[in-house]
């Protein structure tokens, strides 16, 4: 069985004092840059294994080579070369896990309470370990389309030709390119702020350098304005189409929808006098799609007195209520032990606002989207079980998602007996929760899957599968005569793949142990120390 936590498929075999390889690791790549008017391909490195071009332009190309030793070489011989410019190592890159988005200080108390610092560090989400991208649905009353932070991330129909005219797709809608209006009945959404502010806390493009960011820095969003039940809905009828396809098609048509923002409601409303509306979640569940669904602006039992949707009786709603900034159930939020499942920091966010402006936010409707952006945030944890289910049974996969995020809520006094968790959402242990859950039920081997720089003289990296949540790794090395000479907690330093800091300097040269240690699994590798 695949191992949940594993980011790689190739398996570098260590020898005492080099490495046979599947694949290449960065550590045999050099990056040439040559000068100008020299005729690159005639150049052939000893022992070159591939090339590529990485900018003509620039006379900037890869160089790849299949052993430490041959790289070693060739790095000498092109450094003495008067055609090159400069001669560089193929290095990982960091992933910077608190975004540089300017506004980013106003969202980080709540993001912090709702616990997405702690899940970045591990992936900020967009896609899956195997690559599919994730989709989430927003129903609302318009939306920016245009704001600087959110048009990245706006879903795009590859189906459908834009403003042709025609329904290329033939799924009843003429050039929906993000979505559709279903008040208006056409494909040009409207402005309006309080769809854009949901959109911004869901899906802001994240560490961009603009404005704020969303709870994935990279996730898909497709858009619906909506102005009464029947638009409800057929946006959902549209939603649970897209994912339909793509399930039959093994992601060849359709979108990865795996979540609905639901940020309104009637108050009041029954699911039972609503049930065309209120049946859609069970047919979107079917298909493998959750909804994260705001509770009433009232204080009061919505068990007793009503609320639409929050009190449909499905494993597909996630009921929302609005934690206020002193951590207590908000003045103004509903409540509902049967109905309302867990409580998000809804009052004191801020998001983007129509004419690219940026402002605060509160109210359920600002409590929902953090549940919402946790489902598609998991989607994005490596699972290899959970992906197998999204092809084998999504419906199974969706609750399997649900679970995670309502087992994991941070207790909480005021909601005791007003959600039925009686917590709060902290996405980082429902990640956490969902990643043991996986590995339990597979309990495949940890791995290194690389060293590099090695040999290594400071400092090098260690590649593995471990997931390195708190204090759950520790990284030791060993002498050539088994005696401990350095260890410690890991401390992961890049993720997708995870990336773990090693320190070698002051070490005597010589080849040594590496071992990681997560929990009860051991994965072993060699580094040499020049």
């Amino acid at each position: 069985m695949k191992s949940a936590i594993v980011l790689l498929i190739q398996l570098f075999l260590f020898t005492f004092l080099n490495a046979n390889l599947f694949g290449q690791p960065p550590e045999l790549d050099l990056i040439v840059r040559w000068k100008s008017g020299v005729e690159a391909e005639k150049v052939v490195p000893e022992g070159l294994a591939s090339r590529r071009w990485l900018s003509r332009p620039s006379g900037t190309e890869l160089l790849s080579f299949p052993s430490l030793e041959e790289r070693l070489k060739a790095e000498d011989a092109l450094s003495a070369n008067s055609a090159v410019i400069s001669v560089e190592l193929n290095l990982p890159v960091e992933f910077r896990t608190d975004p540089d988005d300017p506004n980013y200080s106003e969202q980080r108390i709540n993001f912090e309470r709702a616990g997405y610092p702690d899940a970045w560090e591990l992936t900020p989400g967009g896609k899956t370990t195997d690559g599919r991208q994730i989709v989430i649905a927003i129903l609302d009353a318009g939306f920016d389309t245009g704001h600087e932070d959110l048009r990245e991330n706006l879903w795009r129909n590859e189906a459908e030709i834009p403003m042709d005219g025609l329904d290329n797709d033939n799924n009843g809608y003429v050039d929906d390119l993000f979505g559709w209006d279903m008040a208006n009945d056409d494909p040009f959404l409207p402005v309006n702020g309080h769809g854009t502010q949901v959109h911004g806390l869901i899906g802001a493009k994240g560490d961009n350098g603009i404005g704020i960011s969303g709870t994935n820095w990279d996730v898909k969003v497709m858009l619906f304005s909506i102005s009464a039940t029947a638009d409800v809905v057929e946006a959902y009828e549209y939603i649970r189409e897209q994912r339909r396809r793509y399930n039959a098609s093994d992601g060849q048509e359709g979108a990865f929808v795996v979540a609905t923002n639901a940020s309104f409601g009637i108050e009041g409303g029954t699911c039972a006098n609503n049930s065309a509306w209120g049946n859609m979640y069970e047919e979107m569940g079917r298909e493998g799609i959750l909804t994260a669904a705001s509770t009433a602006n009232r204080h009061w039992d919505v068990d007793m007195f009503g609320d639409m949707p929050t009190d449909c009786p499905t494993d597909y709603l996630i009921g929302v209520a609005n934690l206020g900034e002193n951590d207590v159930l908000y003045r103004s939020s509903g409540f509902g032990g049967e109905s309302v499942d867990l409580a998000a920091p809804g009052e004191g966010s801020y998001s983007t606002q129509a004419n690219n402006a940026y402002a605060p936010f509160g109210s359920t409707s600002a409590a929902a989207p953090y549940v919402t952006g946790a489902i598609a945030l998991l989607y994005a944890t490596p699972c290899a079980s959970l992906l197998e289910r999204v092809r084998s049974d999504p419906a199974a996969a969706a609750l399997i998602v649900r679970d995670a995020i309502l087992s994991a809520t941070d207790a909480n006094a005021s909601l005791t007996t007003r959600t039925a968790t009686g917590g709060t959402l902290n996405v980082a242990k429902a990640q956490l929760f969902l990643a043991e859950s996986c590995s339990a039920g597979e309990r495949e081997a940890l791995a290194i899957t690389a060293i590099f720089p090695n040999p290594a003289s400071s400092s090098t990296v260690v590649q593995t599968n471990a997931l390195v949540f708190s204090d759950g790794a520790r990284v030791d090395i060993y002498d050539a005569l088994g005696r401990h000479v350095r260890g410690g907690q890991a401390v992961r330093i890049g993720t997708n793949p995870i990336l773990l800091e090693l320190n070698v300097a002051g070490l005597a040269a010589g080849a040594y142990l590496v071992r990681v240690t997560e929990r009860d699994r051991v994965a072993e590798g060699r580094v040499v120390v020049r």
